[in-house]
């Protein structure tokens, strides 16, 4: 069980290459633009990589696993960030015609070298402003194309706070500044996760009538499934019941996060994959899928936990509900006939 620690001076940590960035893996020196910040209240550390599009590279709990992170941080992409793949319909055939994300733009030249000697022609989208304070991370991002490290006309707004209760709580508003309409299916989120041998989610509803004493601490033990073996992504969506969980069985570690109930879930691991501190790479993804009309405003709210397997799916499904939002979006008007 998870003892949290009320601190009343939390320290924000500033950290530059060469030097420890909180809670992440520093098994490798970052590359020299690298400027990591970390918010803490003493037990539980988020840490953000600005010049990676102020990703999260590490969410990692001091009393948990003896603060092990998990979060990938060996990969420009493959962390927890949002991102969208929008198309537009030409015929009978839809084409991926943009993909705004914080992290991962290509850019076509080397921006890192991983010490295993893989050269990445990736880049982090641009931090037009951030600010942290112990416990209150906000940033502005002005998302890159995916597939040419060109500049699109989205906004990203982050902004991750940390409760009374030791979790972390994620809130990011997209704004789509952008002239066509467009089929989008987005990400929120994705998470990356090194170490991931198991992934855990709930078989009912914690959200649901039946189960609201839950969220005053009635129920002990929820329904879950637990997903070992470390099965390749990607796994059949399941649709998603309230939260789900990277879990590295091996350091009894699990990270849960909230996620709008009703949406489709895909999880697996990269067992091969090139990059990351301790194989498998596990990845989750939620997935919405929405018409982004010019203007669009909307925005996504969900709870980051570290945790046990034992014990995180009582505390995350005492969490309020993760929420996607639409804000504005408003259906171009249609021409007149003449």
């Amino acid at each position: 069980m998870c003892i949290y620690r009320s601190i009343t001076l939390a320290t924000v940590v500033l950290a530059t290459a060469g030097t420890s960035a909180g809670a992440a893996n520093n098994r490798w020196s970052p590359p020299p633009a690298t400027k990591n910040v970390s918010i803490s209240n003493g037990g539980l550390t988020v840490t953000f990589n600005i010049a990676w599009g102020a990703v999260v590279i590490g969410i990692a709990n001091k009393h948990v696993a003896h603060g092990l992170n998990i979060v990938d941080s060996h990969d420009v992409g493959r962390e927890l960030q949002v991102d969208q793949f929008l198309s537009v319909k030409i015929g009978d055939h839809r084409k991926l015609m943009i993909n705004p994300t914080q992290a991962g733009a290509e850019g076509y030249q080397g921006y890192y070298q991983h010490p295993k000697g893989i050269v990445f022609p990736e880049k982090g989208s641009p931090v037009v402003r951030w600010s942290a304070r112990p416990h209150h991370f906000h940033a502005v991002i002005k998302p890159w194309d995916y597939d040419t490290g060109q500049p699109t006309n989205w906004v990203y707004v982050e902004d991750v706070r940390i409760t009374s209760q030791g979790v972390a709580q994620f809130q990011y508003t997209f704004y789509n500044h952008g002239s066509k309409t467009y089929i989008m299916g987005t990400e929120v989120p994705t998470l990356y996760s090194d170490r991931t041998n198991g992934f855990m989610y709930p078989l009912t509803n914690p959200y649901a009538r039946q189960h609201a004493a839950g969220s005053h601490g009635k129920i002990k033990k929820w329904p879950v499934k637990l997903v070992t073996g470390a099965p390749v992504w990607p796994q059949p969506a399941i649709i998603s019941k309230g939260w789900i969980a990277n879990v590295d069985t091996r350091a009894n570690l699990g990270i849960f996060y909230t996620t709008p109930v009703g949406l489709a879930e895909t999880f697996g691991t990269f067992p091969r994959a090139a990059v990351s501190d301790q194989l498998p790479l596990g990845k989750t993804n939620v997935a919405a899928n929405l018409i982004s009309n010019p203007g669009m405003i909307y925005s996504i709210k969900f709870r980051v936990l570290v945790n046990t397997p034992g014990a995180g799916p009582a505390l995350i499904s005492r969490q309020p509900p993760a929420v996607l939002k639409i804000l504005r979006n408003v259906p171009p008007p249609t021409k007149a006939p003449h």
